[in-house]
């Protein structure tokens, strides 16, 4: 796999590239060609003159820190792959690189060969990865200009000239109405490269500048978008107080317009659409009921699917409009899904942020962040996961949130707390009638102020509600003795910071009520509605 792979080292210290040279030379199954800068001036230029493909970048450089160096670097070439490397595990460092563009952070301390051959690999991979990415989105970007421009205008020239040719005198009645059956392909056709485009368009969009966006306001603009729609059928629209949320305000109406239109269309009777919010916690979660055929429930993640359809060309539509909706959906971090109404009809629920989160409890999140949403689980009694972070360093929960929730895409409520009776507390306030825990996994800290991590686990241990959450120490410390103490408390495992994909997995498979499901290019985590599961030991 890394067969004449060519490194980088920048580093001021002579001792050090040194020892990271005699480090990956003791990788039998690689092969590492490397060439070394003292200063970041000399790592610029070597990478220009010939692109490594990682650089191993100090922190702490001559005249200025590694982040410059980075900065510079990645500006040079965005796709370089740049694995920091740090004198002392500071998760405050952490997030600021990774934040400033490097693929991965090491301290010089704890480095071995493997790990050091494994992080370059992975580095490469990532780098590859996001190559492949982007010659995709290039790829579709000219498609999308083919059919934006290039597929329309001979699509205008039939169109044109049928119109002249229907008009004509001489064109008989039989003549005129196949005439009819042209001009409606066309305009079938031209519909359809509209709606191609757009998804095409936004399949290749990044982020999102996420605004407040009234929806009260982007109903009114689907109304006054829809009017002839709905004056020819006499549909009623209804909705009541609707709140602000996060988004793009012009595809929030898109994905508005695309959702009433359809319950328009498919309803045989004089359409009724209602539209209402409420929010949960810093989620906006919207329903669209009408009162059409319904949709059964086998069909109801397929209607999702790019042309998919559930009905036969008698009636217009592309086949496009659900999977743009989601598209939308998903660009702005929500969800959405489709359930089957009594006695007839279906509601669309559309999960997104709300622009002014509830108030939350001081053990939550210090953002704010409550649950991310995500796809609805699979049929079946599984449910988001609820996951407990118990730590009193902002920045380890930053790292927590990039590596985890942004980078490995892996999605679950996340509650932070932030020393141990916070902890206990919030663990009384959602522990539910039942006698169930309310929380399905506890990342627990270990050195934290007022009430550590061993405390915790020796308080789960005596409360005969609570004792039944799997804990996983999540700490700095490799300690032996401090794995074992855990371990005799009842801890259920134990990662070391940063949390890793990989770390996250190892403990998952130990859990048998946590299942860890891929949906869409992300990864979710659900739990089981109801468990009684005991801490295990590891």
């Amino acid at each position: 796999m890394a067969d004449d792979c060519a490194i980088l080292i920048v580093d001021d210290n002579v001792d050090d590239r040194e020892f990271y040279r005699r480090m990956l030379a003791r990788v039998p199954e690689a092969g590492y060609s490397v060439r070394e800068a003292g200063n970041g001036d000399e790592g610029l230029a070597l990478s220009k003159q010939q692109r490594p493909d990682c650089i191993l970048l100090d922190y702490s450089l001559p005249g200025r820190n590694g982040i410059g160096v980075l900065e510079d670097m990645l500006k040079q070439d965005p796709t370089a792959n740049v694995v920091m490397l740090t004198g002392q595990g500071s998760e405050t460092v952490a997030v600021e690189v990774m934040k400033a563009g490097a693929r991965d952070y090491l301290t010089k301390d704890a480095l071995s060969p493997q790990a050091l051959h494994w992080c370059i690999q992975n580095a490469i991979m990532h780098g590859n990865l996001e190559a492949k990415l982007e010659q995709k989105r290039q790829s579709l970007e000219i498609f999308t200009r083919a059919m934006a421009h290039d597929l329309k205008e001979p699509l205008r020239t039939i169109k044109s000239f049928s119109k002249i040719l229907q008009v004509s005198p001489t064109l008989s009645d039989e003549d005129r109405e196949l005439l009819d059956y042209v001009l409606g392909a066309a305009d079938h056709m031209e519909d359809l490269i509209v709606k191609v485009s757009g998804f095409t368009k936004l399949e290749v969009s990044g982020e999102l500048e996420l605004k407040p966006v009234a929806l009260s306001t982007a109903i009114e603009r689907v109304e006054s978008n829809l009017r002839e729609q709905i004056a020819s059928s006499r549909a009623s629209i209804s909705y009541g107080d609707l709140p602000d949320v996060m988004g793009d305000a012009t595809l929030l109406v898109q994905l508005l317009q695309n959702l009433v239109s359809n319950a328009i269309r498919y309803c045989a009777d004089r359409p009724e659409v209602l539209v209402s919010a409420e929010s949960d916690g810093a989620i906006c979660r919207l329903a669209l009921q009408d009162n059409g055929p319904g949709v059964d429930p086998e069909h109801r993640e397929v209607i999702f699917q790019p042309f998919k359809r559930l009905v036969g060309r008698g009636v217009e539509g592309t086949g496009l409009g659900l999977a743009i909706c989601r598209r939308i959906v998903q660009l702005h971090g929500g969800a959405i899904w489709c359930e089957g109404k009594e006695p007839v009809g279906s509601t669309f629920i559309v999960e997104l942020p709300l622009a002014r989160p509830a108030a939350t409890a001081s053990t939550t999140a210090p953002d704010g962040q409550g649950a991310k949403a995500v796809s609805p689980p699979p049929e079946g009694s599984s449910r988001l996961a609820e996951v407990l972070l118990v730590e009193d360093s902002p920045a380890d929960v930053q790292l927590l949130k990039i590596k985890l929730m942004q980078r490995a895409k892996v999605s679950f409520n996340l509650h932070v707390a932030a020393n141990g009776r916070d902890a206990m507390r919030l663990l009384q306030e959602r522990a539910t009638a039942d006698g169930g825990p309310g929380i399905d996994l506890m990342l627990l800290d270990i050195n934290m102020p007022i009430m550590d991590g061993f405390e915790v686990l020796d308080a789960l241990s005596a409360d005969t509600q609570l004792k039944s959450i799997p804990v996983c120490i999540l700490s700095t410390s490799s300690d032996e003795d401090d794995m074992q103490r855990a371990k005799n408390l009842g801890a259920s495992a134990y990662m070391i910071k940063p949390p890793t994909l990989q770390q996250f997995r190892e403990v998952l498979d130990g859990l048998d009520h946590l299942d860890l499901q891929r949906r869409g290019d992300g990864l979710v985590l659900y739990a089981e509605h109801s468990r009684q599961t005991p801490i295990m030991t590891a």
